[in-house]
């Protein structure tokens, strides 16, 4: 969670690589998938800062973000994201508000990390979550796991380094 100055340059440093930052402005139908998305994750981490450090600016960062994600098709709510997140493509993606996603994740296009009942997934560091990939529930992941196109997880794996595909998923790391 980003609380300081510091924090809000580190999370940005780490992300701007990902995205070969490249930080200009341009209308919109001009800008490259990675310029959209560095600027996606660019106001998610400033609306965060504002938000957590009770900044009026934080208006003004929301109203970005909201363009950003409604443009896009994406739902990625404040301070559930670690640092390092990246989005490998534009799509849809879906986060509900009461997860957490550890550090250095990939997001693939048509991800949902939903909840059930109230209770929502907790993913550890290094996720790679796959196209259409769909987590659920009160369930914990662990740290380097992979999620396969289109799988389902409904249930914990603790296991580091799993490999979770099918409907409902199964680990078929050896």
């Amino acid at each position: 969670m980003i609380q300081n100055k510091d924090d809000l340059k580190r999370y940005l440093t780490v992300e701007g690589k990902k995205y070969k930052k490249k930080w200009y402005f341009h209308l919109p139908i001009l800008m490259t998938e990675q310029q959209v998305l560095f600027q996606h994750a660019y106001f998610l981490r400033k609306a965060e800062y504002a938000a957590n450090t009770g900044k009026i600016t934080r208006i003004w960062y929301l109203f970005r973000l909201l363009r950003i994600q409604t443009r896009y098709g994406i739902s990625i709510p404040l301070n559930v994201l670690e640092e390092g997140f990246e989005m490998a493509h534009l799509g849809s993606v879906i986060i509900n508000a009461g997860s957490r996603i550890g550090k250095h994740a990939k997001l693939h296009p048509g991800v949902c990390v939903g909840a059930n009942h109230g209770k929502a997934p907790k993913i550890g560091d290094n996720a790679y979550l796959g196209p259409g990939a769909k987590v659920f529930g009160d369930i914990t992941l662990g740290d380097n796991i992979q999620v396969g196109a289109n799988a389902v997880v409904t249930k914990s794996c603790l296991k580091d380094g799993a490999i979770l595909v099918g409907v409902p998923a199964q680990d078929v790391s050896e």
